[in-house]
């Protein structure tokens, strides 16, 4: 039997696969610090990315402006992303409402500050991985590449100019899947 699959899920397929290596990477790292202990002052002073020295920050988070309609389509289509999110949703409600909310507000924050894709992923990742006992959220990377992406094309599209193209075309891609009427 031949299979088809729908070019909506060939193209999230495509994201997510192609993000998969690098955010395996960033995670990885950001584990690793985090079973040293130092978390606390890793996620509040310091950023991370594999591609530049650690250094401390000195400049202030700032969240994206909010409205009722960028976060109801932050959320829709990252539980569309990652099907898992809308389980989550399901089990945890508000708490997965607010995290969800949190973790592409946090991404779009450190972006903003830090200019740097691989950073804002290790931040919000020591984020999530510090607070999991409260919030619940799957750590997988399917997960944070779904918050991430869609953070970016939902919460802080004017940050797109900071995303290295290769990453950025990936992404747009996924976006255009995601205007695309399911069937």
């Amino acid at each position: 039997m031949a299979s088809t699959v729908s070019p909506r899920s060939r193209s999230r397929w495509l994201l997510l696969s192609t993000g998969a290596l690098a955010v395996v990477a960033v995670i990885a790292v950001a584990l690793t610090w985090s079973a040293k202990g130092d978390t606390t002052s890793l996620a509040s002073t310091t950023t991370v990315s594999p591609t530049h020295s650690t250094s401390p920050t000195s400049s202030k988070l700032t969240a994206p402006k909010a409205s009722v309609a960028s976060d109801a389509l932050f959320l829709s289509d990252v539980t569309e992303v990652d099907p898992a999110l809308t389980t989550y949703e399901k089990k945890f409600g508000n708490v997965a409402l607010r995290s969800l909310l949190t973790d592409g507000s946090a991404f779009c924050a450190f972006l903003n500050r830090d200019k740097d894709i691989d950073t804002a992923m290790v931040s919000v990742a020591v984020g999530a991985r510090q607070v999991e006992s409260q919030a619940h959220l799957p750590l997988t990377v399917i997960t944070f590449n779904a918050v991430d992406s869609v953070a970016l094309l939902t919460l802080c599209p004017a940050l797109e100019s900071v995303v290295p193209a290769s990453d950025l075309t990936k992404i747009r891609k996924l976006g255009a899947a995601l205007a695309v009427p399911s069937n």
